[in-house]
């Protein structure tokens, strides 16, 4: 009987262990996990705000995202030191260059027959070099960087496309390329010379339109055609000669405060007018369509030529001038390329030829005039 009696005895006792011991383990367990969703708590309160996107907090909603409502999930302890899932960031778009949305640039290549390129602001550009013509001046070739070189410029409009462009033609050409933008529903907008004196004389056209673009595209092509048949019923004769150009390139940077190109003929510096924005038939031109300001160099150090043409408002051209004359700079040209410009924009063209230093000096006196940042 005493030995039933210890045996009972002893396993009352072996079930208390085990009770006790079953507590402790749940108590451990417990611990564990309230040490896990701390860890976790702490990672989230230490991660940055750039970074906790990527973070799951306690009650399971992403941190800095707006998430629709769901039923609580059962929390899953996270072992202690774990490190949060990675983070991906996407880039702004708001910062890239606008393309040429809108606009069938392919065609317009096409209807034109000359390439172009999409400028950062989203302009769709061609160059158009009067290579074809030899004009002199002073001795001095005039090539397409010294001023021989025409442009069209497409951007996206509420009406389908806006065209802005200017071209240089010789004198036979003139009544020929006024026609064809009048047939084909482009407005002339400024007709001018910049120089004085050259040989063939040439005008500088300046239009504008306004519509599809294929039909925009198609007038420039009309107006080249219209240069091509004047020129086949009186040939180019002679040649300008090439222009030589050994110039003090660092001197001219220097001198003018900018930066310039130089392809070992003319050195072309274009100054900006930052505190200019232009505005035509109610769009901001940006600043591929919006008029520049720009000088040429070509010749030597003892003998070069200049030409240019400032972008200015009208309060700023008597000064200017005044500037340029000084400097023995002749004045060949004050025009406005566009009578519905906001603010209104007159240009003045400028032809000089002495000494390198004088004509860079003068140039620099002239831009000088301008508010600073202009």
């Amino acid at each position: 009987m005493r030995r039933l009696v210890v045996m009972a005895l002893a396993a009352l006792a072996g079930c208390g262990l085990l009770t006790k011991a079953k507590d402790a383990s749940l108590d451990v367990d417990a611990t564990a996990q309230v040490d896990a969703t701390a860890d976790v708590d702490a990672a989230a309160r230490a991660t940055p705000p750039a970074k906790a996107a990527g973070v799951l907090a306690t009650k399971g909603a992403p941190v800095g995202a707006m998430a629709a409502p769901a039923a609580a999930a059962p929390t899953v302890p996270v072992p202690a030191g774990t490190p949060p899932p990675p983070v991906t960031i996407v880039p702004s778009t708001s910062v890239m260059a606008a393309p040429a949305a809108g606009l069938d640039t392919k065609a317009i290549e096409e209807a034109t027959g000359l390439t172009g390129a999409v400028m950062p602001d989203g302009v769709f550009r061609i160059t158009k070099p009067r290579g074809d013509l030899k004009v002199a001046l002073d001795g001095f070739p005039i090539t397409p960087r010294m001023g021989l070189a025409g442009w069209v410029g497409f951007r996206d409009h509420a009406s389908g496309a806006l065209l802005r462009g200017t071209m240089p033609v010789a004198s036979d050409e003139l009544q020929a390329v006024v026609t064809a933008l009048a047939n084909a529903g482009l407005e002339p907008t400024g007709i001018h010379p910049h120089f004085v004196g050259e040989d063939p004389r040439i005008t500088f056209v300046h239009f504008v339109g306004v519509g599809n673009e294929l039909a925009l595209a198609r007038g420039v092509r009309d107006v080249l055609d219209a240069i091509v048949r004047a020129r086949a019923l009186r040939p180019t004769k002679g040649s300008a000669g090439d222009a030589r150009s050994d110039l003090d390139v660092d001197r001219l940077d220097a001198t003018l405060g900018t930066r310039g190109e130089h392809d070992g003929q003319v050195y072309r510096a274009t100054i900006a007018r930052p505190d200019f924005r232009v505005t035509d038939l109610g769009l901001d031109l940006g600043t591929t369509m919006s008029p520049t300001s720009w000088a040429a160099f070509q010749g030597t150090d003892e003998r070069a030529a200049v030409a240019g043409e400032l972008m200015l408002r009208p309060a700023e051209v008597p000064p200017v001038i005044h500037a340029l004359r000084e400097s023995r700079i002749g004045v060949v040209g004050i025009h406005e390329e566009s009578g519905r410009a906001e603010p209104r924009v007159t240009f003045v063209s400028f032809w000089g030829v002495g000494r390198l230093d004088a004509l860079a000096s003068g140039v620099r006196k002239a831009l000088d005039q301008l508010p600073r940042g202009g």
